[in-house]
């Protein structure tokens, strides 16, 4: 029961469990780049990470490790992690909760510190605002212990964030996947507020994620030349459902 009841967790906060409530809902995701210490893999941080004792006063809502499988990045810039630890809140207000239980807690440990043996993660991490476009089909059943997810960075050019949740929404549409809108909060490289957005695209499966590529590749749609908002090449990424919160 357990398990069914972190699984639907999980599927509500961060996949969206409908359309309506992804337009209202605003979450708060915390993002941490790590590196795999010499002689783990990344099955050992994944083990380690999911054999944590996760204390529900302090743990987040939904903690995912995201693996780059192809990343898109600047010209000349080096990826310089392995892979990235995202704490999912449904809102601020239960971030600052959490964090702030766990820092009462002066000799507590959270699922960064747990990985301490097999990874190291970095001490400033970015959080965003996450907005949810579309369910992922399926329900919660659905969603596979390890999941494919797919990343766009958009310039909103004068559109605004409802724009470019609308738009994740229709690409979601084609897709048949979940979709989200993560908007910077806190940290991160330095740019105008509200100048870019990142879009996430969530499937169930793998096998799932390559027949709708496959689909969008035979019959890609149209650009719409009244949309203002350009978007880079995609990255691919394979992420592990580490943790979700029973409550």
């Amino acid at each position: 029961m357990k398990s069914s009841l972190a699984l639907s967790s999980f599927v509500v906060l961060f996949v969206g469990n409908s359309l309506a409530s992804a337009q209202t809902n605003v979450g708060a995701l915390v993002s941490n780049a790590c590196t795999i210490n010499p002689g783990y893999t990344l099955a050992d941080v994944v083990a380690t990470a999911r054999s944590f004792e996760w204390a529900d006063e302090t743990a987040p809502g939904v903690v995912l490790i995201r693996r780059p499988v192809a990343s898109t990045r600047p010209a000349g810039v080096t990826r310089q992690f392995d892979f990235i630890l995202d704490a999912a809140y449904p809102s601020y207000a239960d971030m600052v909760e959490k964090q702030g239980a766990f820092l009462r807690q002066q000799t507590g440990r959270n699922g960064r510190r747990g990985l301490d043996g097999v990874a190291t993660c970095g001490e400033n991490p970015i959080i965003k605002s996450g907005r949810f476009a579309a369910a992922a089909p399926g329900g919660p059943g659905a969603i596979q212990p390890i999941f494919p997810t797919v990343t766009t960075f958009c310039e909103l050019n004068g559109a605004t964030v409802a724009d470019a949740l609308a738009m994740a929404g229709g690409i979601a549409e084609n897709f048949e996947s979940g979709a989200a809108v993560m908007s910077p909060g806190f940290g991160g490289r330095s740019r105008p507020f509200n100048s870019r957005v990142r879009l996430r695209f969530f499937f169930a499966s793998f096998d799932e994620f390559g027949a709708s590529w496959d689909r969008i590749q035979q019959n890609a749609p149209a650009r719409n030349p009244d949309n203002p908002i350009s978007c880079e090449v995609p990255s691919l990424w394979a992420t592990y459902r580490i943790h979700a919160r029973s409550n």
